[in-house]
């Protein structure tokens, strides 16, 4: 594809060490964990132990080529058939609020720990979730830009992949080679139904979605409450492989499909009437791209990738929204990672700065004090609050700082 920014494996390095200490013991090699992370396209959120600095040669987090030896699948994947066009008539898009102004930047705290990141937010903004590291390490929790609670997930590289406007928050740790599922609701811990639950997503209706299974084996599955029994979602007869990685307020769940656990997904819906729906890859500048990896869900909006698969082993992206009632791709004005998309169109993400891309304009947030390098990873559902951490190296490692951004 044309138009790419390439990045550079110094860039790529800085953006992974984020996460490769772990809450407990010396970091360990996990190469099947690298490789289903990679699969999931969580390569910044979920990473905490060595395994991703030996598996990568380069990764493209912003718009540019993925090199990826152990991400890459050993058979190819046929290129699918594509019926959704890949633009829609201007009338057919309806025109995007004036952008966000006087936005401002505020570290969030973390009872002296230096070390931290932001890893989910609700709707609203009010709850976040994210991780300390040494010398206090674990899941936190704040409320309202304060410290609501430090909660024990039992297991090696405890996280929150969601929380809901109640505060009730789903995440997972590893116990073992295995993954365990957990629920944090007025102030408690319990543990989600089902062997190798991974939960990746909870509305505010308290459904959760997610996946279940042994690692590259996973299939999606949905919880209808945080005490209900994890309920596999239809998969098509011709694919095997799947997760489930968000759901809107309607209950429209997006994830990835394939044939096997040996191929690369792509995206897929299951609509609240109980129909499942592929989004077959858009075109780009003519030609039809390999996949496309949705990152968010609002308001009958997806946001996401378009992957490229080059013949050397690289992988170039272009960030796209996707509009579910029609199913026509619309080509962002820049590619971002990962595609953040809020109920009024707008979408957050990092291209080195963090940015807010509204309609056609691109909205550079400010830096917190001189670092440069950001990993965004909440987005409202106002598109007015973002959330995530810094990414900037220190000597020999990258000193993380939680950050919220607040507009008006």
């Amino acid at each position: 594809m044309k138009d790419e920014d390439q990045m550079t494996d110094e860039r790529a390095v800085r953006l992974l060490l984020p996460l490769r200490e772990e809450p407990d013991g010396p970091p360990r090699i996990d190469v099947p964990r690298t490789m289903v992370e990679g699969r999931r396209r969580r390569v910044l959120r979920r990473w905490s132990g060595g395994a991703a600095l030996i598996a990568l040669t380069s990764v493209a987090a912003g718009g540019g080529t993925l090199a990826v030896a152990a991400l890459r699948d050993d058979s190819p994947v046929p290129v699918p058939t594509v019926t959704a066009t890949a633009t829609a008539s201007p009338s057919a898009v309806a025109a995007a609020p004036a952008g966000p102004v006087g936005c401002r930047v505020t570290r969030l705290p973390t009872d002296g720990v230096r070390k931290a990141v932001v890893t989910a937010g609700d709707p609203t903004g009010r709850y976040l979730a994210g991780r300390t590291y040494q010398p206090s390490p674990g899941p936190i929790l704040w409320k309202d830009g304060k410290i609501l609670d430090r909660p024990r997930l039992t297991g090696d590289d405890p996280r929150f992949a969601d929380i809901n406007s109640s505060g009730i928050a789903v995440g997972s740790a590893f116990i073992g080679e295995r993954q365990q599922g957990y629920v944090y609701r007025d102030g408690r811990v319990s543990r989600l139904d089902g062997q190798e639950a991974v939960p990746a997503a909870i509305n505010d209706a308290g459904v959760i979605v997610g996946s279940i299974g042994e690692v590259l084996e996973e299939m999606p599955v949905r919880w209808d409450s945080p005490d209900g029994a994890a309920t596999p979602l239809p998969m098509p007869a011709d694919l095997r492989s799947g997760t489930a990685d968000s759901i809107a307020e309607d209950g429209t769940v997006v994830g990835t499909v394939a044939t096997d656990s040996r191929a690369t997904g792509s995206g897929y819906l299951w609509l609240p009437d109980g129909t499942g729906r592929k989004m077959d890859p858009p075109r780009i500048e003519g030609d039809v791209a390999d996949y496309f990896w949705p990152e968010s869900i609002s308001n009958g909006w997806v946001a996401g990738r378009a992957v490229d698969d080059s013949a050397d082993g690289s992988r170039s992206f272009t960030s796209m929204r996707y509009r579910i009632a029609d199913g026509t791709y619309h080509r962002l004005p820049q590619t971002v990672f990962p595609a953040l998309i809020a109920e009024n169109g707008w979408v957050a993400g990092e291209a080195g700065p963090p940015l807010i891309l509204a309609g056609s304009e691109v909205v550079e947030l400010p830096r917190y004090r001189t670092l440069k390098e950001y990993q965004i990873t909440y987005y409202s559902a106002d598109g007015r609050r973002v959330a995530g951490h810094s990414t900037d190296s220190e000597a020999d490692q990258v000193g993380n700082e939680p950050l919220l951004w607040t507009c008006r």
